[in-house]
């Protein structure tokens, strides 16, 4: 995809800049910065509650983002809550959802879906093989024994891995429990079909779909949303306030109590149509291509281990370490010749422990990357392993 001229990060001073640290944060294309500038220069004013022209076309705007992200998951609009990010969206789920007592999650979650659940009276994380993937066989065994809630990852941030969606939600409603699809990760390239497979909950993040930080959803199907209680109190979520009592508006108004981020949640909308334009088929076809590509050059050099998932049906990214050296040195040292990496446990402590290891290099791809910048990361790569070995 030659789409490197719409995004500014890449242009100009910045032409020589390699940006493979998509996995936590992308960049963002112009449309985007356009959308945000259109609501901080021209389009200011709240939304929902005012019905001058400036007020009612801001609010049009921002309410045509809660239908772009109904779109791209499949899902209705009455079904997307407009959150902070994915953090917040299974926070709301955390301290909203009546009677939870016990859930289940895995080894392989990123903190924000891992943290919140260890607290519940009954939790149980379940183990991953090499290839990111939970024994189903176990999975049965904790449902059987009473389970209300499974949280789960779509794509692992580390391992690159494609959960078992279909197999999974199938088993756990068969065994009367709700899921919770955290798909952070894969939202920008292999977006869940929310209501085709029937999923509970679905956590996502604009900031990780080239849109702006700031906002994220929670998709919350019908047939739950009377089972999930708002956790904050304020403006827009009432209907109606009187001396001792108030009305709650439908979902998913009743759980977006005060002023929403609403330059970002509009910037998001165009991030949306931007990625639909390139269409999420197109961009994991290309996507596969570029990670196949680093997996490949990067397993054939002498010290690098790759950490990564085998299966050929994975996210774009790599995961990997140098045998000899700290992830961290290794990030310093590319990022002083403008190759951006992440080193660290990425917010995924208990797998690396899991799998034996310490911090790891990951390198994410998205759109805007190209197979120049796979060979370049992994000549730098060989470079730095014969020195290291």
């Amino acid at each position: 995809m030659n789409v490197q001229i719409d995004f500014p990060a890449l242009a100009g001073s910045h032409a020589g800049v390699c940006y493979l640290d998509s996995a936590a944060t992308t960049l963002k294309p112009r449309c985007v910065i356009d959308a945000v500038g259109w609501f901080l220069q021209e389009g200011t004013s709240a939304v929902h509650r005012g019905i001058h022209p400036r007020s009612l076309t801001a609010t049009d705007r921002f309410e045509s983002t809660r239908e772009r992200i109904a779109e791209w998951f499949l899902a209705d609009a009455e079904e997307v809550v407009l959150t902070s990010g994915a953090t917040d969206a299974i926070h709301l789920v955390r301290c909203g959802l009546r009677d939870l007592n016990s859930v289940v999650y895995t080894v392989m979650e990123h903190h924000s879906n891992y943290v919140p659940w260890m607290d519940v009276a009954n939790h149980h994380c379940l183990g991953v093989d090499g290839d990111g993937q939970i024994d189903l066989e176990t999975l049965g065994e904790q449902l059987r024994g009473g389970v209300d809630l499974v949280a789960i990852t779509h794509q692992s941030n580390v391992l690159g891995s494609i959960t078992r969606l279909e197999e999974i939600v199938e088993l756990t409603h068969r065994h009367g429990a709700m899921i919770l699809v955290d798909a952070a990760q894969s939202a920008a390239h292999d977006p869940p079909d929310f209501g085709g497979l029937g999923i509970d909950f679905l956590a996502c993040s604009a900031h990780k779909m080239l849109g702006p930080s700031g906002s994220g959803a929670l998709l919350v199907a019908r047939h739950v949303q009377d089972r999930l209680r708002p956790v904050r109190f304020g403006g827009n979520m009432v209907s109606a306030v009187h001396g001792e009592t108030f009305e709650l508006q439908s979902p998913p108004h009743c759980f977006e109590a005060g002023t929403p981020a609403i330059e970002s949640v509009i910037g998001w909308g165009a991030a949306i149509d931007y990625l639909d334009q390139l269409s999420p088929a197109g961009i994991s076809h290309y996507l596969s291509e570029l990670t196949d590509r680093a997996a490949n050059q990067l397993a054939a050099i002498d010290g690098v281990r790759l950490v990564s998932t085998s299966d050929p049906h994975r996210g774009p990214l790599v995961a990997f370490t140098i045998e000899g050296m700290e992830a961290n040195a290794v990030v310093k040292i590319l990022g002083n010749d403008q190759i951006f990496l992440r080193a660290g446990y990425h917010c995924a402590q208990p797998l690396h422990e899991h799998l034996g290891m310490g911090p790891s290099i990951r390198a994410s791809f998205q759109v805007y990357n190209t197979p120049a910048d796979i060979d370049r990361l992994t000549e730098r790569i060989a470079s730095l392993a014969r020195v290291a070995g």
